[in-house]
């Protein structure tokens, strides 16, 4: 998040925006495992202390298209793909390689790829003046891939997989947003917002996530425009059965800076976006965070206007 740039303006009838963006990070976490005292150790199987070092890379292609209705109201479609690279490296206290008795049961080197939850918003929007005005409430469809249990399923020392590509649920969306223009500089904002409501149907909820930012941007030919500002992003800990789990997602919120230029030609626009961490907390149950980085998220846009 953010998924997509905001719908820019009132669109015709019989008129669409349609477009692309694809997106990617690298993230690396790593965290102990094992047991300090072997003698009261109740995790499986009873092994000493040691490091899970782990490289997380998510990308993906969104796919979006939005359609006027008439007057100040139109119809969008987004349709995710993505793709998680994970790898992972075990290491003694000391920095020694080891090899852990269930290598494979937690993390391993592996690509998991598919379509992720679509979602449909309707767009409310109205220019007022030089104010550009919308909002566009929607719902996620359950239609990417969900997995099982993988806690319960860890505490059995069976093997398990936590990238979960959907939810399993219906989530409300919400998005608002505004622009204007005051000569040569433009500004803009956004807040972004996706909720859950209720477990899916192997006891997941997932994350309320939200998401906001504001820019100043400016023409600096009238072919190129370059924005800058800062964006807010927090998500709350996801859930299994209820309960939040220690070694789950326990939430974070993050203070960015996003960089977006921007090449228009006829009726195409190209992008980069950049966005570099400012300020970041991470969210602890009972036992203190292990090492969590992620220093940049890349993002690539096309967006064509036309009509049928």
């Amino acid at each position: 998040m953010p998924v997509a740039r905001g719908s820019a303006g009132t669109l015709d009838v019989g008129n669409f925006r349609a477009g692309a963006t694809l997106s990617a990070t690298a993230v690396n976490v790593a965290h102990k495992a094992g047991c300090a005292d072997l003698n009261n150790c109740t995790e499986v199987p009873v092994q000493p202390e040691y490091l899970h070092d782990q490289g997380i890379y998510p990308a993906e292609l969104r796919l979006f298209a939005e359609f006027a209705l008439g007057g100040p109201f139109g119809l969008e479609l987004q349709l995710p793909f993505r793709m998680v690279r994970t790898t992972i490296h075990y290491e003694t206290l000391a920095g020694a390689p080891y090899e852990p008795m269930d290598a494979g049961v937690h993390h391993r080197n592996e690509t998991v790829a598919g379509p992720a939850d679509p979602w449909m918003l309707l767009r409310i929007g109205q220019n007022f003046g030089s104010y550009w005005l919308a909002a566009r409430p929607g719902i996620s469809l359950p239609l990417g891939s969900t997995e099982e249990n993988p806690f319960a399923l860890g505490d059995q020392g069976l093997r398990h997989q936590h990238i979960q590509l959907g939810s399993g649920t219906f989530d409300p969306l919400l998005i608002l947003e505004a622009s204007t223009s005051l000569e040569k500089i433009t500004l803009d904002a956004f807040a972004q917002a996706q909720t859950t409501l209720y477990n899916n149907t192997h006891g997941y909820r997932a994350p309320t996530r939200f998401y906001g930012g504001a820019h100043v941007g400016t023409d600096l030919t009238p072919e190129f425009g370059a924005s800058l500002g800062p964006e807010f992003s927090h998500e709350d800990a996801e859930r299994w059965g209820g309960e939040i789990q220690q070694d789950g997602l326990l939430g974070r919120s993050e203070l960015l800076g996003a960089l977006r230029v921007g090449y228009k030609f006829n009726k195409t626009e190209l992008s980069l976006s950049l966005r570099v961490p400012l300020w970041r907390r991470l969210l602890e149950g009972s036992e203190p965070a292990g090492k969590f980085e992620n220093p940049l998220s890349v993002a690539l846009g096309v967006v064509q206007a036309g009509a049928f």
